[in-house]
């Protein structure tokens, strides 16, 4: 397996990031607002940012997400990879992932690191939470990092129950991250 870095962003992006990591192994890194969230992690694979702007809680908004990742920029910066293969993980529609993504792909491109952005979005059901996933992934399509999604609404059926539908998003975004790691797959 090459060089691969697996970074979960904010609460969703830790348990996606944590499941494509069983996978494709290599490093892991948690970055989020919520120290509460990391602190069952070793300190060299977690980063709380933004601790002036959020006080080492919930980002509770995208704007707060990034404003967050731009404090802590130099900090996340210092502990990125000098080269290989990144995974970043997110859950769109909340704060810290949704807010942070934009940024964090830029300063990766720019880093010349070989990028993929993986996210879930939310149910058709969070409206709010749909709207600003949404706004996120677009805004994380304007830098040009190449992207994945699993929409959960699309994994809606009357079979599963919400734990088994969030469980096999991570399992497919994880797959599919890993496709992309061995040169399988553009996953476009």
């Amino acid at each position: 397996m090459k060089e691969c870095t697996v970074i979960g962003v904010g609460g969703a992006g830790l348990s996606l990031a944590q499941q494509a990591h069983k996978l494709v192994s290599g490093r892991f890194m948690a970055i989020n607002t919520d120290r509460k969230q990391l602190e069952d992690l070793p300190p060299e694979e977690r980063l709380v940012i933004g601790t002036k702007c959020c006080g080492g809680l919930s980002a509770t908004s995208p704007a707060r997400g990034r404003q967050a990742v731009e404090e802590s920029l130099g900090d996340i910066s210092a502990r990125l990879p000098n080269s290989g293969k990144v995974v970043l993980l997110a859950g769109l529609g909340g704060g810290a992932g949704t807010g942070a993504m934009p940024t964090l792909a830029k300063e990766f491109i720019q880093r010349d690191l070989n990028l993929l952005v993986a996210v879930t979005l939310p149910f058709g059901l969070e409206a709010e939470r749909r709207e600003a996933a949404l706004a996120g992934l677009k805004e994380l399509e304007a830098t040009g990092a190449t992207i994945i999604t699993h929409d959960l609404s699309e994994s809606i059926n009357g079979s599963m129950g919400l734990e088994e539908i969030l469980v096999t998003s991570a399992e497919d975004l994880a797959q599919r991250a890993q496709s992309w790691i061995n040169g399988e797959s553009d996953a476009q």
